[in-house]
């Protein structure tokens, strides 16, 4: 004992309650360390792995945006094609369309029509009695065609004369020739000497079309 009283020395007893202190408060800010006080000033270089970071924990919103712009890739690639999915069920069969008609008649061959007609079924041309009934044709539309908005032009080529006019009528007048229900189409001829002045002739052959309902 007198030796230990010996030896002990102002520094000795200083510096041995120094190191009490300091392993004490090592061990009190290993277990006592407040909440959000570890920053990044006091990680460690790489001290922070993939295997220590908890999965699900960070998501895109917490990454740089130099991060996030690399896990989307190079601009203009194209990522892996992904699985084909189940077939989608079958859709309700539309309603036929309506194709519309048309019909092209010859003058010469006794009224007729040339080549396919459809949506029409016969075409006549209107007995004149004067020179003002000529060229008026009445064409029979097929059952469900709609007339009310035709459209006609002349065949140069099927006509004896090359100054033509056709028009068909989109409805019923005072001075209709055909029955009721039937396309009733005009065609004039013109003369040089009469300039503009439009003659109702038999000698010109045309196209007629109706566009679908």
């Amino acid at each position: 004992m007198k030796n230990l009283r010996s030896r002990l020395t102002y520094a000795n007893v200083i510096s041995t309650l120094c190191l009490f202190m300091l392993l004490g408060g090592g061990a009190y800010a290993a277990t006592q360390l407040p909440k959000n006080s570890v920053g990044a000033k006091q990680l460690k270089k790489g001290a922070v792995t993939g295997a220590k970071i908890k999965q699900g924990t960070i998501d895109a919103s917490k990454l740089t945006p130099t991060a996030t712009a690399g896990l989307k890739g190079a601009p203009g690639e194209r990522g892996a094609a992904g699985p084909q999915g189940p077939r989608g069920i079958q859709g309700v069969q539309g309603a036929a369309g309506d194709p519309g008609a048309y019909a092209t008649v010859d003058p010469f061959e006794e009224s007729s029509f040339i080549g396919t007609h459809p949506g029409f079924l016969a075409v006549e041309r209107f007995p004149a009695t004067s020179e003002e009934e000529e060229g008026v044709y009445c064409l029979t539309p097929a059952a469900g065609t709609s007339i009310a908005h035709p459209l006609a032009s002349a065949n140069w080529a099927d006509s004896s004369t090359e100054a033509v006019f056709v028009e068909p009528l989109a409805r019923e007048t005072s001075f209709s020739l055909c029955d009721k229900g039937k396309l009733e189409v005009h065609t004039y001829r013109f003369f040089e000497a009469e300039p503009g002045i439009p003659h109702p002739s038999d000698e010109v052959s045309f196209t007629v079309f109706v566009p679908g309902a």
